[in-house]
């Protein structure tokens, strides 16, 4: 089941902001659970696998939006009653 709340997640996240905003979490992300990065207390939850699955989903998606406009449509149409709903 966390997979699959990692890619919902990750979807959800790359409709709502943008991938430059994904980007450092993901290397942030990818170093803390490779061991090459100690986290503060806190920000232990990057480091798991669970948040490299949701920042890696979120990067790929708003990666393939920025070559692919149907994609980038269909995040929006995402987005904004997500944004209607969160404001």
């Amino acid at each position: 089941m966390e997979p699959v709340l990692a890619i919902l997640i990750g979807i959800g996240l790359a409709a709502a902001c943008g991938f430059r905003i994904f980007v450092p979490f993901l290397v942030i992300s990818v170093a803390a659970n490779s061991g090459h990065l100690a986290l503060s207390p806190g920000f232990e939850w990057i480091g798991t696998e669970v948040a490299v699955a949701t920042f890696l989903v979120a990067t790929i998606l708003e990666i393939g939006a920025y070559y692919v406009p149907f994609l980038d449509n269909l995040l929006d149409s995402v987005a904004t009653p997500a944004s209607f709903i969160a404001g």
